[in-house]
C-alpha cells in the first residue's frame, strides 16, 4: 500500500537531517528563520526536539535519521512543467525516428 508523503513531515525530516547538533542549537537560534510563526513551524520544531533529544522516548539515533525531499526545489525545479516540456522536446525526435508513423510532419534526421 502506497502512503502519500505529507508536506510537513517531509520538511520535518529535512530539518532533522540538518540539525545534527541537537536541541541546544534550537534553544540558541531560530531553526527556521524564514518561516512565519504558526502551527506548522511549531509542530516541526517540537518533532525535531523530541527526536533529537537523547533520553526522549521518540529519540532517533543519527544513523537512523533519513531525509526525503519531494518537489521542494531540491531535486526538481519549482515549476516541473518546464522540465517536462524540455524532456519531451528532447525525446520526441528520437521516438519519431524509431516510429515514423508518429510523425505529424515529415521528419528527416
Amino acid at each position: 500500500m502506497k502512503r502519500k508523503a505529507r508536506h510537513p513531515l517531509v520538511l520535518a525530516l529535512a530539518v532533522v537531517a540538518g540539525l545534527a547538533f541537537g536541541t541546544q542549537v534550537l534553544a540558541q537560534t531560530d531553526p527556521l528563520p524564514s518561516w512565519n510563526e504558526g502551527a506548522a513551524k511549531q509542530a516541526i520544531v517540537k518533532f525535531v526536539e523530541a527526536t533529537t533529544a537523547q533520553g526522549s522516548p521518540k529519540f532517533v539515533p543519527p544513523a537512523e535519521r533519513i531525509a526525503t525531499f519531494d518537489q521542494d526545489g531540491t531535486l526538481w525545479v519549482e515549476h516541473p512543467m518546464c522540465s517536462q516540456i524540455v524532456y519531451c522536446f528532447d525525446r520526441v525526435p528520437a521516438v519519431v525516428k524509431a516510429k515514423p508513423e508518429l510523425a505529424i510532419f515529415p521528419f528527416e534526421p
